[in-house]
């Protein structure tokens, strides 16, 4: 099952610009330079400066080589607006991720492609949402399934099954769709960027925080969301791997630390399982939560008046930011999802515009820790 939304930019018309009066903004330079003034420089023609910068048509070896001397001698760039007024070819950017909801983490993510969007709204591109459930494999296969169908330009990816995103990406490399990921990265597949956290890693410094917080003696407990279909989501994967290499590195292999399933779908059978867990395991004084859903298992101990165990989950979401207030739960691991979101439309916009690929196909976002202490300050940001 799939679900459409679509976001169409309103049609800005500017005047007195042509492709020749380019403006160039040089990092070492006050004066704007257009692409006449280059061609002075170079002693070619506008056409062929054209030609070199956008990467398109014949230009012969030597004055390719004088003009990008001259490119690199100014330190140029392009301002994308303005350069990017006389492409008014419509396109279209698919964007085809888990349900977004105001509040949660891919919901975050939807609201910096928004704003992407906006920051471009002076070209023609019209955004589309085809959404399915992170939780069933059946309602990622079929949304995937549509994609190529649908007529994309190009299309940025919020991939949970690696085994449906990588038919999906062979399918978009038949037709010469190009795509970007956000939240991950998937072997095997020939992104154009993809905008993500370094996944190992914050499993290892989930590890390394649930370790630091809980009691020496206190056991700990992994839970992880379980999924319709029987496949773990990619980054689960490399989550539980860093996680258990944390324990495995450090010497702390007798450290008792178990590992659990719980349900997002179903919240009345996560709170079953994990009140018997806990009353079973009186021992246990740490849960590490490896998405963003902490604030379900938060609820449910101060719902059953558990207040000895220390929780670590993922991502400032409004449900998990009311938690670490209320002191249920005790850290937060940020993966400033809105950035991956707006990078990654950013990104998708520039290669339509110029075939413009980044030197480095990966771009990691930083982890950040966040408690109750340092909360307000992140507060701050968000709602800048």
């Amino acid at each position: 099952m799939y679900f459409c939304r679509k976001h169409t930019n309103n049609d800005i018309t500017r005047h007195g610009n042509s492709r020749t009066d380019v403006d160039i903004y040089p990092r070492s330079m006050e004066k704007h330079i257009t692409i006449k003034d280059i061609a002075r420089m170079a002693g070619v023609s506008v056409g062929t400066i054209d030609r070199v910068i956008h990467n398109r048509g014949r230009v012969s070896e030597a004055s390719r080589a004088a003009i990008e001397q001259i490119l690199a001698k100014i330190d140029y760039r392009p301002d994308v607006h303005t350069s990017a007024k006389p492409h008014r070819k419509r396109y279209k950017i698919l964007v085809t991720m888990p349900t977004a909801v105001t509040g949660e983490y891919w919901g975050a993510i939807q609201t910096g492609i928004t704003r992407c969007i906006r920051e471009y709204a002076d070209l023609q591109i019209d955004c589309e949402y085809s959404y399915y459930n992170q939780f069933d494999i059946y309602s990622c296969r079929s949304a995937f399934e549509n994609i190529v169908n649908q007529g994309p330009d190009a299309v940025v990816i919020g991939p949970t099954f690696a085994s449906e995103t990588r038919k999906l990406c062979e399918s978009l490399g038949k037709e010469q769709i190009p795509y970007v990921f956000v939240d991950s990265t998937i072997e095997g597949t020939s992104p154009v960027a993809s905008f993500t956290s370094d996944q190992y890693a914050c499993g290892y410094l989930l590890g390394e925080m649930t370790d630091m917080i809980t009691p020496g003696d206190g056991e700990i407990a992994l839970f992880r969301p379980e999924r319709a279909g029987n496949e773990a989501s990619s980054n689960s994967i490399e989550k539980r791997k860093g996680f258990f290499d944390y324990f495995r590195l450090n010497g702390k292999e007798g450290r008792h630390v178990s590992e659990h399933l719980f349900s997002v779908p179903n919240p009345d059978e996560t709170e079953r399982r994990l009140t018997e867990f806990i009353h079973s395991n009186p021992g246990v004084r740490g849960l590490a939560i490896t998405n963003s859903r902490g604030y379900i298992m938060a609820d449910i101990l101060r719902k059953s008046g558990i207040s000895h165990v220390k929780i670590v989950t993922f991502d400032l979401t409004t449900n998990n930011i009311r938690c670490i207030r209320e002191g249920s739960i005790s850290a937060i691991l940020c993966q400033r999802p809105e950035q991956q979101g707006y990078k990654a439309v950013k990104s998708a916009i520039k290669w339509l515009l110029y075939r413009q690929e980044d030197e480095n196909i990966v771009h990691l976002m930083p982890l950040d820790i966040v408690v109750k202490t340092n909360l307000p300050f992140y507060m701050a940001s968000l709602n800048e």
